[in-house]
């Protein structure tokens, strides 16, 4: 069973998943949901968005099949996959009829709220045994004030996959690398079963996505897409760091999008700029603008993730060297294309 499971499914997946993408690009087009040309967009033309429709239920159905079968379901993933079918739902609606930013971030909190709920037991064992044996604090308060800040953290990195859903292959070239990362980490030892799973799931789908949104993109996944991925991947991070897991391998591979989303939000606060408003001013949009193709930045921002990659690989005997190194890798990297930026 677990042969067919790592080289079968995948294999099918893959075939399906390119088949329903192909059938559903005309279809967004005729219902008009497209990403339209703009001061701020990134394109010149239409480009339909949507991808998820087809990418996420395939997800949630795969996954949940694997998971069953192998007696892996338990009241965890089964909050896990209901947060992902909720995200997924409402990202729908708002795809088609535009919901207010109040609305998204209210179901971005109920979803991750009932994820840290269901993970109480490990975040008081963390607490407990990373925390407490410092500090002589409340517990409860300790406890509440921890999980609030994993809400955050959460609910952040599932706006950091939304927000850069609008280059050529990015997200896609993103997701492969986190989930090449999961299948390497699970195959020495450091992850359970359930994210080589998920990994494996992650590859087929979006290495079919990849011959669509590759430049010149002809689809993207859209906020039906992009949401539930960013819950996703908020997912692999938080559990394994509360599980004991390799947390910072994990996390060297997200360093791209969260300094790239990240500093452009506090850029835009000294600025004094309207943080809710749509823009154009992340690092990949503004070496876009001053000519780059998308061909051309996502050759370096893949340099950049390979070498994150590797990174990942090293922390797990090094973990504090390869994240400070990795953070100082992507920094300077922003700043290359903040300079390249300038001197066109």
């Amino acid at each position: 069973m677990e042969i067919m499971i790592v080289f079968f499914i995948p294999l099918i997946l893959f075939a399906a998943s390119t088949y329903l993408i192909k059938k559903l690009i005309p279809f967004l087009k005729k219902k008009s949901l497209v990403d339209y040309p703009s001061e701020r967009s990134n394109h010149k033309i239409l480009v339909p968005k949507g991808a998820g429709i087809v990418l996420v239920p395939l997800f949630i159905f795969s996954l949940l099949g694997v998971f069953v079968s192998q007696d892996f379901f338990d009241k965890q993933w089964s909050i896990f996959l209901t947060s992902i079918v909720i995200l997924f739902i409402v990202s729908l609606i708002d795809d088609f009829k535009n919901l207010s930013a109040p609305i998204r971030l209210l179901v971005h909190f109920i979803t991750v709220a009932m994820s840290i709920f269901i993970l109480k037991e490990d975040i008081y064992k963390f607490i407990d045994n990373n925390i407490l044996s410092f500090i002589d604090f409340n517990p409860l308060f300790i406890f509440y004030l921890f999980s609030v800040a994993l809400i955050l953290l959460w609910i952040w990195i599932i706006n950091l996959f939304n927000f850069m859903d609008g280059m050529d292959g990015l997200t896609c070239t993103q997701v492969l690398f986190l989930a090449l990362t999961i299948n390497i980490l699970y195959l020495l030892g450091y992850m359970n079963e359930n994210f080589q799973f998920l990994s494996l799931i992650l590859i087929s789908l979006f290495l079919a996505f990849y011959k669509f949104n590759k430049p010149s993109a002809q689809i993207f996944l859209g906020d039906v897409g992009s949401i539930p991925v960013g819950y996703i991947a908020g997912l692999v991070l938080i559990y394994n760091f509360l599980k004991g897991g390799p947390s910072v391998s994990i996390l060297i591979v997200y360093l791209y999008y969260l300094f790239d989303s990240t500093l452009t939000l506090v850029i835009r606060i000294i600025k004094r700029k309207n943080i809710f408003e749509a823009h154009s001013d992340h690092f990949y949009q503004k070496i876009l603008r001053a000519g780059q193709t998308h061909r051309q930045v996502l050759n370096k921002i893949t340099f950049l993730l390979f070498f994150l990659f590797v990174f990942s690989m090293i922390s797990i005997k090094y973990p504090i060297s390869s994240l400070i190194s990795a953070i100082t890798f992507t920094v300077g990297f922003l700043f290359f294309l903040q300079r390249h930026y300038k001197n066109e």
